[in-house]
């Protein structure tokens, strides 16, 4: 079979990660000690290279307006955008994770292979609306995560993190795939697009084995955006991995569950009647109960990484609401969210990196009186958290103001005060970050222990904290360009939105 120029071109975005995923490996058979400090350097600039030729490539096609299709493969705008947040995630998490490595001692080749698999696997998932295809991409950026929960083997809690990750992600990608299973088995046919054409023909949308097919399928996204009750993975799996993973893992899958979510019920499914208004009633309800369970659960822990980890799932709760409210202003304000929280969450778990918290010293006495002695990463804090708990002019207020006011337009007033009472909720335990870094003072124990450590040198870390921060503010008074320029753009000549 010949490939033409046009079908290179929708799998090459694919192809560098997945080839720098390749040689990565092949570096790490040296083990030569003379020459190790040169090789595990070159391991990092081989991921950051093919991140970045992926990443220019991708602004390459968007600057052209080019959306090359290769079978069930659609480069389109809605894949392009979700291919630059995914590879600018992998980049902050590749050059955080040369630092922390560092400070744990365990700095290895195939963390890194792991890494760019999976950003090869997120790729594919949201760039096709093909069942088969969906799966493949699901599994390929599933695995590799799994492992890399537990890639810090010297430390207790990562196997049993990454055991947890892993069976609970084995039963969502056998209910995912049950449910393309029988979407098939009434349809005929594995592309969603086509199946919903000949569901919405026969009449079959409100079938009880359709919905349970629907419902089904709705599971392996709601288990990878952390939505309740599918989200009891996460804490411990969040707690378990390095840092830098724990971000990426926080940020990317949330990420493009969401937007292949989006491709697939508002985008492929949308008008088969009678199952629109089910799934919309079911994401109703499951908002309701993440946003409860994740703030309020937020609010009793004690380790930072477990607080964080509850404040995803409770993002998530927002994140969902874009899809009752169903409007393509809601879904561009959910895009403008995502890059926003990639900023937020990126940039507040580097801070544990940059603040050289090790292990499982990652509790709020652990960072009593940092702030004032790493004042920019202080101020980033203050960014970080003031954001994510939606405080104006911050770009976390903006990304939460567009849903709740598409919630309000359509009738959903009782979501959206729910929405904004979370939110005043939240307020308490990100301001318990604050007040741990600059109005505690740390423990004499603690003090005494930092004396005989070395100082923590992070710049890699700090800096992709300051880059973070910095979008955050910017997304504050920049937030109508950012979705008429881009959201706008990906939802209209991705799934033919704004017309």
């Amino acid at each position: 079979m010949t490939i033409t120029p046009t079908q290179w071109a929708a799998i090459l975005p694919l192809l560098f990660p997945a080839l720098g995923a390749c040689l990565i490996p092949l570096m790490s058979l040296d083990r030569d000690q003379a020459t190790a400090k040169w090789i595990r350097g070159a391991m990092y600039l081989t991921a950051l290279l093919a991140v970045a030729a992926g990443f220019w490539y991708l602004t390459d096609l968007w600057k052209t307006g080019a959306q090359p299709s290769f079978h069930q493969l659609h480069m389109d705008r809605l894949a392009q955008f979700s291919g630059i947040f995914i590879l600018v995630a992998a980049a902050m998490t590749i050059l955080q994770g040369w630092d922390h490595f560092h400070q744990e001692g365990w700095v290895k080749g195939e963390t890194l292979s792991l890494l760019l698999f999976s950003v090869t696997g997120m790729m594919l998932f949201t760039a096709t609306s093909n069942f088969v295809t969906l799966f493949l991409g699901l599994e390929l950026f599933s695995l590799p995560l799994y492992a890399l929960v537990a890639t810090v083997r010297p430390r207790p809690e990562t196997a049993e993190g990454g055991m947890k990750y892993f069976l609970t992600g084995a039963v969502a990608s056998s209910c995912f795939l049950m449910g393309g299973v029988l979407l098939y088995g009434f349809s005929g046919t594995f592309d969603l697009k086509a199946a919903a054409t000949v569901l919405q023909a026969q009449g079959l949308g409100a079938d009880p084995l359709v919905l349970a097919g629907a419902a089904l399928l709705l599971f392996g996204f709601l288990f990878k955006v952390s939505a309740a009750p599918f989200h009891q993975w996460t804490p411990d799996a969040y707690e378990a991995s390095p840092h830098p993973v724990a971000g990426f893992m926080s940020v990317a899958t949330k990420g493009v569950a969401f937007i292949a979510l989006l491709r697939i019920f508002p985008g492929s499914l949308s008008g088969v009647r009678g199952l629109e208004a089910h799934v919309q009633s079911a994401l109703a309800i499951l908002a309701v109960l993440t946003l409860v369970v994740g703030n309020l659960t937020a609010l009793v822990q004690t380790n930072v990484k477990r607080m964080l980890a509850y404040s995803s799932i409770s993002h998530a709760g927002y994140l969902l609401l874009a899809f009752v409210a169903g409007t393509p202003a809601a879904f561009s304000g959910l895009l403008f969210y995502l890059v926003i929280y990639l900023a937020m969450n990126m940039g507040a778990f580097g801070l544990l990196t940059a603040f050289g918290l090790q292990g499982s010293h990652t509790t709020f006495e652990d960072l009593r009186g940092l702030g004032w002695k790493r004042p920019a990463m202080g101020f980033c804090a203050a960014v970080f958290m003031l954001s994510l708990a939606g405080i104006p002019p911050l770009g976390g207020f903006y990304g939460k103001y567009m849903i709740f006011k598409e919630l309000v337009g359509t009738g959903h007033v009782g979501l959206a005060i729910l929405g904004v009472l979370a939110s005043l909720v939240s307020v308490y335990y990100y301001l318990h970050v604050l007040v741990a870094l600059f109005l505690q003072a740390p423990s004499a124990e603690a003090e005494r222990l930092a004396s005989d450590r070395p100082a923590v040198h992070a710049p890699l870390a700090g800096a992709t904290v300051l880059v973070a921060a910095a979008i955050v503010l910017a997304g504050g008074f920049t937030q109508a360009f950012l979705v008429q320029g881009f959201a706008q753009r990906a939802l209209q000549e991705g799934l033919g939105l704004f017309r």
